[in-house]
């Protein structure tokens, strides 16, 4: 993965460091009564919580994620007490400050009212055309289409009814 051989001594945290998720899973494990900004700031360390000291330079690009998605203003606020869609947009910005090399989203707009929904689908668009970034993302919304994703997983019915996947 990332371009090394398996067995060749890397630990896990070497691997989640090149890594940006989102996903309602983590969402629900994310109970750490700490502010939006420390969350947010977590991501540079991959840990549920904050725990190590954090530069000049990744609070600012912290801020600046959370001022591109509209959340600054919850930036002292309780994690605990925003709303599912808040949290949402949080934890994105917390998977897109380390700029990973592998993005894997898993329903990223879930709980996300329309114009969030766009923000955040624009943005994934933007990552994909304009970066080296590569994105798994995961919907059961077909609206949800995004021109910067080249490769599609669907699963259809078959005649026997059972579900079958179709890559294109």
């Amino acid at each position: 993965m990332f371009g090394k051989q398996r067995g060749t001594g890397e630990s896990i945290w070497d691997i989640k460091r090149r890594i940006g998720n989102v996903s309602s899973e983590f969402q629900v494990q994310y109970r750490e009564s700490v502010s939006v900004l420390k969350v947010v700031l977590s991501g540079f360390f991959d840990t549920i919580g904050l725990y190590q000291p954090v530069t000049g330079k990744q609070k600012e690009t912290a801020l600046n994620w959370m001022k591109f998605l509209e959340i600054e203003y919850l930036a002292k606020i309780d994690f605990t007490r925003l709303s599912y869609g808040q949290q949402r947009l949080v934890l994105i910005a917390r998977a897109l400050v380390k700029s990973p090399a592998l993005l894997i989203l898993d329903e990223p707009c879930q709980g996300l009212d329309r114009a969030n929904r766009n923000r955040v689908l624009t943005l994934i668009d933007q990552i994909g055309h304009q970066s080296a970034t590569q994105i798994i993302y995961v919907t059961h919304v077909a609206s949800d289409q995004l021109n910067c994703i080249h490769h599609e997983l669907c699963f259809e019915e078959g005649p026997s009814g059972i579900y079958r996947p179709v890559f294109s």
